[in-house]
């Protein structure tokens, strides 16, 4: 969605079924505002949501989204308790142009911690997101954190989720999308 807000490509996306990655409510407003993409289809993609964005995204109808950290889980519970949660998990992501992870993603030690939490709160948590920065051009950078979502998968299973999503999030290159997809369909194997 941030790349190209543009109403057109947004309803052509949508009209070739795309789901659509939202930073900020305004991003979901814009796609809802096509009037033709349903709330089910959108992932509200950042970590660390206001609560009034939280509330509005309950209200359209937006319950996928991300979460990295206790405070953000607590914020959930008590606004938008049937959200679907995928936890954001931290990858290398040292090789990028833009790091995301000095902002974003949990540390694998931080993970049982997290989802016993979610556990706790009675919160649905149903799978696992990375995003290895933008402007990686190290397409092995992705098996590594096809691993750590393994492990993350893993955890989960200890703590009494079944996740079903595995969210991979951007970082791709066109330079290098050759060999990355080869990566990441072999680590996905394995």
């Amino acid at each position: 969605m941030k790349c190209n807000p543009d109403p057109y490509v947004l309803r052509l996306l949508a009209g070739l079924g795309a789901g659509f990655d939202c930073a900020s409510y305004g991003e979901i407003a814009n796609v809802l505002g096509t009037g033709i993409v349903d709330p089910s289809r959108i992932i509200y993609a950042n970590p660390c949501k206001a609560v009034s964005h939280l509330k509005q995204a309950n209200a359209a109808g937006v319950d996928l989204m991300t979460f990295d950290n206790a405070d953000e889980l607590h914020k959930v519970a008590r606004v938008h308790s049937n959200a679907r949660l995928v936890l954001r998990i931290l990858t290398d992501d040292s090789k990028a142009l833009c790091r995301l992870g000095l902002k974003f993603g949990a540390p694998l030690v931080a993970v049982p911690g997290l989802l016993a939490k979610a556990r706790e709160l009675g919160l649905n948590v149903v799978g696992i997101s990375f995003h290895v920065g933008s402007g990686n051009y190290d397409a092995t950078v992705f098996s590594d954190a096809v691993s750590r979502a393994r492990a993350a998968f893993d955890m989960g299973r200890e703590v009494g989720y079944r996740f079903s999503l595995l969210d991979i999030g951007g970082g791709f290159e066109d330079a290098t999308f050759e060999a990355t997809a080869a990566d990441l369909r072999a680590a996905i194997q394995q």
